[in-house]
This record gives structure tokens, sequence and C-alpha cells, in this order.
């Protein structure tokens, strides 16, 4: 009797041992997503800038705009909240798009090769962040639909797994 007990017991720790390992590898994975996503941000802010400086030499006549990107820092801020981050790279999206407009309407700057090869940069960037970020939101999803499976819950609870949250960049 003494051994079927040991052994229930055994298997409910395997069991309870094998969910907490799938949790962490979602939430490992959603990590090194956002890693990447932190890095392509990066490098989408020195693009950004890189545009600013090139407007601003062809005199571009969007002083606001492009003092609110610089204000930006071009759409990165450097900090462990993730949620501030994605909102700082969600406000300057659209500012964004209003200078390649402004820009592409300088007849001047549009046939600068550095300016075109320049865009398709952030361009490649800006798509390489949204493939990212989609998948670094079907982590987070299945690692709170993990932590909310009703046989799990307890465990989970005991542990103090907290929901994350998911991000928007465009």
């Amino acid at each position: 009797m003494l051994y079927i007990i040991l052994g229930i017991i055994m298997v409910f720790l395997a069991w309870m041992q094998a969910a907490y390992g799938k949790m962490q590898k979602y939430k490992n994975e959603a990590r090194t997503l956002w890693i990447r996503i932190d890095s392509l941000l990066q490098t989408r802010s020195q693009y950004i800038l890189q545009l600013l400086e090139l407007a601003d030499d062809y005199g571009l006549k969007a002083a606001e705009l492009l003092s609110e990107l610089f204000d930006l820092g071009g759409g990165y801020c450097k900090s462990d909240d993730r949620e501030v981050t994605s909102a700082q790279a969600e406000a300057a999206t659209p500012l964004i798009d209003k200078l390649l407009l402004l820009a592409d309407d300088s007849v001047d700057m549009k046939e600068d090769s550095s300016y075109l090869e320049l865009k398709n940069e952030l361009k490649d960037v800006e798509e390489e962040i949204e493939l990212q970020s989609e998948k670094y939101n079907q982590f987070i999803d299945l690692y709170n639909r993990h932590i909310e499976t009703p046989s799990l819950r307890i465990q989970f609870s005991i542990l103090g797994a907290p929901h994350l949250k998911g991000i928007h960049i465009r």
C-alpha cells in the first residue's frame, strides 16, 4: 500500500514538474523574442534618427514633426517595462509615416540614393518587428492559457506565476 501511495505522489510531482517546465519554456521563448524586438527597435530608432538628419540636410519644412520625432528618441526608450518601450515605438509610427510622405513629396530627397536605401531598410526592420511581435504575443498567449488551465491553476497560484501582457507595435 505504501508503494502505491509513493507511486501516486511521484506521478503527481512529475506532472507538476512537467507543467512548470512547459510554463518556463513559453516564458523563456517570449523573453528571447523580446530581446530580438528590443534590438530591432534600437535599429529602427537609429534609422529614424538618420532619416531626421537627412531631412534636416535637405531643409524639409517640418520642424515641428522633426522635433517631435527627435524628442521621442526615434521611437525607442530603454526601459525594463515592455509596455513603455512598445508605447514609445507606437507613438513614433504615425510621425514616421508623415515624415516619409513629406520626404516623398520632396523632389530632391526622393531621388537621393541614401534616402531610398534608408527608407527600404526602415521598411524591412518594421516588417521584422511586426513579425517578431506576433510571435512574441503567441508565446504570451500560450503562457497565459497554460497557467489558466483548470488542473494547473492552483499550482501556478502557489508559485506566483503572474499573467503576462502582449504588445502591439506597428
